[in-house]
């Protein structure tokens, strides 16, 4: 036997199985064999898990209240809800217990404001009691609600009030002072208040100045509706609607035409005069700006709001004759001038013809209702009957979708609930003969 190729061909096999030997090690898988070896799944899982271990680190934990913090919150949340049904309830004694006794200012001060809004004087005593013997947070909030409801039985407070060292209550004292219609008050108000160098206490003197109805406060709010700061313009709007008066109401209606910033709340404040010297002033506007649809509609709505709908008319001539009776001679009231505006009662049933500016005219007199022409007339408004030619009528009616509202339903009828059916076919022959 030739050895001499022997033990070169065992080196070759040798070196070829080290290449084969992976190949010849796979062996056909197993589907019962539960290894983790080549499996990725363990991987996903491991990431999947890290995620919501990065995503709940991320997450805030809610922060664990110990009892006590928890009672008081409870006691706060208890406290305030009581306080709101108090006043809904007009329940004094409630918030005089709350007001004086509660063990949280928040409910304490929750209470003084509420008494305040209610504007009863029976609040009044339990706020100086709040004031003589609570903190700062209460005493801010008892002096609010005394300023809201402006009794003079406060007077004191408010003068001590007005030099605190504490801003929101020098800001309250000056602003319930004016409320109380008191000369002395209004003294300090001119003196003390519109010198002050903060912007809120001479906001809150021009509001209380506003209560007094003196005409020479009028001037004041004047200058300060024409100064370069809108916050003293609008300070000054405001006033001059608490004041109330015929020549407030005129003022407010002239600033309409160049206030265009001011435009909204001058016709907010007329709105909420609900007096007819506002109305009147409103009804100008509208008449001056008939041309402005978007005028037009909103001064409706205010109208419609105040419940001032139906007939109004304006004057269109000068010097027209305002009767005490429906025909021709009957003693005149008074001459009315060129864009007065009133409210229109009534039409007569008996129509006149009059010669005017060298023609006849045939028309009806109406009953309207317009301001006194004199600043110290007793009333405000005086009827009188203007001829039908002196004037032009302009109806305000209540918006569609009002109207739609109140229109009544339908009665249900018996019919309603029946199906209508065509007519049954005649099955019968016709007889011919």
């Amino acid at each position: 036997m030739n050895f001499r190729f022997l033990f070169p061909g065992l080196l070759l096999i040798a070196s070829l199985g080290v290449w084969f030997s992976p190949i010849l090690a796979q062996t056909p898988e197993d589907p019962n064999n539960t290894s983790d070896v080549g499996n990725n799944s363990s991987d996903t899982e491991d990431t999947s898990s890290s995620d919501e271990t990065e995503t709940n680190k991320k997450k805030p934990k809610k922060p664990v209240l110990d009892p006590e913090t928890k009672r008081y919150n409870d006691l706060l949340k208890t406290g305030l809800l009581k306080v709101f049904e108090a006043e809904a309830t007009y329940n004094y004694p409630r918030l005089k217990h709350f007001g004086l006794t509660h063990p949280i200012p928040r409910v304490r001060a929750a209470a003084a404001l509420a008494l305040g809004r209610l504007k009863n004087p029976v609040g009044v005593k339990i706020l100086h009691q709040m004031i003589d013997r609570d903190g700062e947070w209460v005493r801010q909030a008892a002096y609010k609600g005394l300023a809201d409801i402006g009794s003079r039985s406060s007077l004191d407070y408010f003068y001590v009030g007005a030099k605190s060292s504490d801003r929101e209550i020098r800001v309250a004292s000056f602003r319930g002072m004016g409320k109380t219609l008191d000369p002395g008050a209004r003294e300090v108000l001119l003196k003390k208040g519109l010198k002050s160098d903060d912007k809120e206490i001479v906001k809150s003197t021009l509001l209380g100045l506003g209560y007094y109805q003196v005409p020479e406060d009028l001037r004041i709010f004047i200058d300060y509706l024409n100064s370069e700061d809108e916050e003293y313009q609008k300070a000054a709007v405001e006033a001059l609607g608490r004041h109330k008066t015929r020549t407030s109401m005129k003022i407010l209606e002239d600033s309409f035409k160049d206030k265009t910033n001011l435009r909204n709340q001058i016709l907010d404040t007329l709105t909420e005069q609900k007096n007819s010297f506002a109305i009147f002033a409103l009804l100008r506007i509208l008449n001056a700006n008939a041309d402005s649809e978007n005028i037009v509609n909103e001064i409706s709505a205010r109208l419609y709001k105040l419940k001032a709908v139906g007939k109004y008319m304006t004057i269109v001539s000068d010097n027209t004759p305002l009767l005490r009776d429906p025909y021709v001679g009957a003693p005149k009231i008074r001459d009315l001038e060129a864009g007065e505006v009133g409210k229109v009662i009534s039409k007569h049933s008996v129509a006149y013809i009059i010669a005017i500016e060298g023609q006849r005219i045939e028309d009806f007199y109406y009953k309207v209702l317009v301001n006194t022409k004199y600043k110290d007339a007793f009333t405000e408004t005086v009827q009188g009957w203007v001829f039908g030619k002196y004037i032009q009528i302009r109806t305000i009616s209540m918006p569609k979708e009002e109207k739609e509202k109140k229109k009544k339903p339908k009665k249900p009828s018996i019919l309603d609930d029946m199906e209508t059916s065509e007519p049954a076919p005649n099955t019968q022959t016709e007889n011919p003969n």
